[in-house]
């Protein structure tokens, strides 16, 4: 099949959550023999692995901050329908959000193939004023894009978002996120970054911009009082970010310098032996409403987590997983603890979470589930 594969995530080693998705997605697309061309924004060039994969790639000429890209290359949709109609798909997939599907339709209205709009995260609640333009963004053009189907990643994003939205229930499917999960059920060694550190260690790993920080400060103010009955273990947060100085001066201010450790970037493909260092991983979403990358990552690699009870997490972790309440120090506290506490409960969870990103979340059964959506409309 060929299809014409539009987003402003695009990446083949990954990074933030979409990054991940984006790059596992197209890698398992080309291993089946589909034929790919990539219409993305300014991004790394990966020569030898889209020459190895067979992708073409077109990236949009975008400049100043990369938050401003994806309103950048909207600009550009006629080019996207030019190589389209060169290229011939017989499916076109806009991955993200409104923003490649809005050229999604102009690529479908230009060849008449069938157009598959994938949404990732949305929310309300963003304490960013970018992701709050975004927010109304979506708001505004996805009840009027003609697009064949919908795909969400969260029940919670179609119920509280899609449907409100009056966009009509036939057009929506409900297809998660996923990962490589080959990648965390090898035997791996433990980061050398975190095996310095010592044992017992709870970690979290992922970009530290606006939406994860705010997260992750309820974590390290959780910390205050973990610490002050397991004196011995350690938050590292791992990751780089705007947010990283901020969450550093948070650190000194409640005094937990040797309780809280920051690693700096760790490339994606070595997060699996981060995991392998951490008793415990922690998740505090602040506001996140769809399937969680990293929350798949570490339930893949088997490890006993903390996560707080906000929008997609608990149908994600459906029993796998310590739930606490969002914005609450105390809360994620006594959950860390908890599982400090009960080395059995961490390993029988840990047992369990593995098991459910391999059943639900493994990124070969979730393609299977689009390539079944691809075929159906082709079809029509």
């Amino acid at each position: 099949m060929r299809i014409f594969f539009i987003t402003h995530t695009y990446s083949l080693r990954g990074g933030g959550g979409g990054e991940l998705f984006c790059s596992d997605f197209l890698k398992e697309l080309s291993k089946r023999g589909h034929k790919i061309f990539v219409f993305t924004t300014k991004s790394d060039s990966f020569p030898k692995e889209e020459k190895a994969l067979g992708l073409e790639v077109f990236k949009a000429g975008c400049f100043g901050h990369h938050a401003f890209h994806k309103f950048e290359y909207l600009a550009q949709a006629g080019r996207a329908a030019e190589l389209a109609k060169r290229f011939k798909p017989d499916i076109i997939h806009a991955q993200n959000d409104a923003f490649p599907a809005l050229i999604g339709e102009r690529v479908k209205k230009a060849t008449k193939a069938p157009l598959v709009a994938s949404v990732e995260y949305l929310s309300d609640k963003a304490v960013s004023v970018n992701l709050k333009i975004v927010f109304l963004f979506n708001k505004f053009f996805l009840p009027r894009i003609k697009f064949d189907r919908l795909v969400s990643w969260s029940r919670f994003v179609i119920d509280s978002y899609l449907l409100p939205w009056k966009i009509p229930k036939h057009k929506i499917t409900l297809i998660p996120g996923a990962v490589d999960v080959s990648a965390f059920l090898k035997k791996t060694k433990p980061h050398a970054k975190l095996k310095r550190l010592g044992k017992n260690l709870i970690v979290s790993a992922k970009p530290i911009h606006s939406t994860n920080a705010a997260g992750i400060l309820q974590t390290i103010r959780a910390m205050k009082f973990v610490s002050e009955k397991h004196a011995d273990w350690k938050f590292v947060v791992v990751g780089d970010g705007e947010k990283r100085g901020w969450l550093e001066d948070s650190v000194k201010e409640l005094h937990l310098e040797k309780n809280v450790l920051f690693t700096g970037t760790i490339p994606a493909e070595e997060i699996p032996e981060v995991y392998s260092a951490a008793e415990i991983v922690v998740h505090s979403f602040a506001f996140k409403a769809t399937t969680s990358i990293a929350l798949i990552e570490s339930m893949a690699a088997e490890k006993a987590i903390v996560a707080t009870d906000f929008g997609e997490v608990a149908g994600t972790v459906a029993g796998t997983a310590v739930l606490v309440s969002p914005n609450d120090p105390e809360s994620i506290a006594k959950g860390i603890i908890k599982l400090i506490e009960n080395p059995k409960l961490r390993k029988k969870l840990g047992k369990k979470a593995r098991a459910r990103a391999v059943k639900h979340f493994s990124m070969k059964a979730i393609v299977d589930r689009f390539e079944e959506l691809y075929r159906e409309l082709v079809k029509k």
